[in-house]
């Protein structure tokens, strides 16, 4: 038999909400078409990276997205 959990999700979201940041996810696409993660990083990394990319002539390969996490930033080596 099963015991029946009395869970408030309300109060669990807004806790997570009063973590969370704004971030951006960028994916980087190869020759081929392929969608690969290249991280989850604060907008001012985010920049960087693509500051980095447009110098390589790469910025076309690139996209991102906003997102709201409590992820904490992926490393990425230049």
């Amino acid at each position: 038999m099963q015991v029946q959990q009395n869970i408030e999700y309300q109060s669990q979201i807004t806790e997570a909400l009063k973590r969370a940041k704004p971030k951006k996810v960028l994916y980087m696409y190869d020759e081929t078409g392929n969608k690969f993660l290249l991280g989850v990083f604060n907008k001012k990394k985010s920049e960087e990276i693509k500051k980095h990319l447009r110098t390589k002539k790469m910025l076309n390969r690139l996209s991102e997205f906003d997102i709201i996490t409590t992820e904490p930033d992926s490393d990425f080596t230049y």
